[in-house]
């Protein structure tokens, strides 16, 4: 049975953890100086670590496609109990298992993996691997009752949407379809951005980028587990490993 916290019970936890941790970022670089026994040789090391990660880890190249559609945000999951009709193996020994399923998710999955198998753009001999930064463009039908004038300033992003769907429903079914095929997950996401604009031909454009290396071998042996023999992955080593 999971257990959920009250938020009184999560801001006392929070202050147990976190309190002696000042909340200014200066503050907090000079306690971190103290608090891991910094001295200038190391400090300095430090400092020409993260100006090498800076000159090293950079982006591979874009991937960029264009879905001609009407852009739709996720439905919400769904929870059906599992019998003898829609039995599942993680339920045999509980017949009262409650599953819970995306209603698109699996359809929308298979379309991509059908579209990146029919399509030149897409040149990626095994799933990227390390950190990506994605934005989401949808363009949203314009509305009918629109006259000529604000069809076209809405053509040219003056107007903009303020209408379903909404952005962060749209930024999780997109982001699902590329998990297994064009990403490992979307836990590799760590920027992204969802622009919403009106169209008189809607679409979802998707821009990504991703890095050419993780940033340690600690996400290098975390990301490892999960690759498919042959897959290719890399990590910043400042150790020289």
């Amino acid at each position: 049975m999971i257990i959920i916290k009250t938020r009184k019970q999560k801001a006392q936890l929070y202050a147990e953890n976190y309190s002696e941790i000042p909340r200014d970022f200066q503050e907090r670089l000079y306690w971190m100086y103290d608090k891991y026994h910094l001295n200038p040789k190391k400090a300095d090391m430090i400092y020409a670590t993260r100006n090498q990660m800076i000159e090293t880890i950079n982006f591979e190249k874009e991937i960029f496609i264009i879905l001609y559609e009407e852009p739709e945000g996720s439905p919400r999951p769904r929870a059906r109990y599992v019998n003898k009709s829609n039995l599942i193996t993680t339920a045999k020994s509980n017949p009262g298992f409650i599953q819970v399923y995306s209603l698109t998710g699996a359809i929308d999955r298979k379309f991509m993996k059908k579209l990146i198998s029919d399509e030149d753009f897409i040149e990626l001999d095994y799933l990227i691997n390390t950190p990506c930064y994605v934005q989401y463009e949808a363009y949203i039908k314009t509305p009918k009752v629109f006259n000529a004038t604000d069809t076209f300033l809405a053509e040219l992003g003056i107007i903009r949407p303020i209408c379903k769907p909404d952005f962060d429903n749209m930024e999780k079914k997109y982001a699902d379809m590329y998990n297994g095929n064009i990403w490992l997950d979307d836990s590799l996401v760590i920027e992204s951005s969802m622009k919403k604009f009106y169209s008189i031909l809607p679409r979802i454009e998707i821009h990504l980028l991703y890095l050419n290396m993780l940033y340690n071998k600690y996400q290098y042996e975390s990301i490892s587990k999960r690759l498919e023999e042959g897959s290719n992955v890399t990590y910043f080593n400042n150790k020289k490993e």
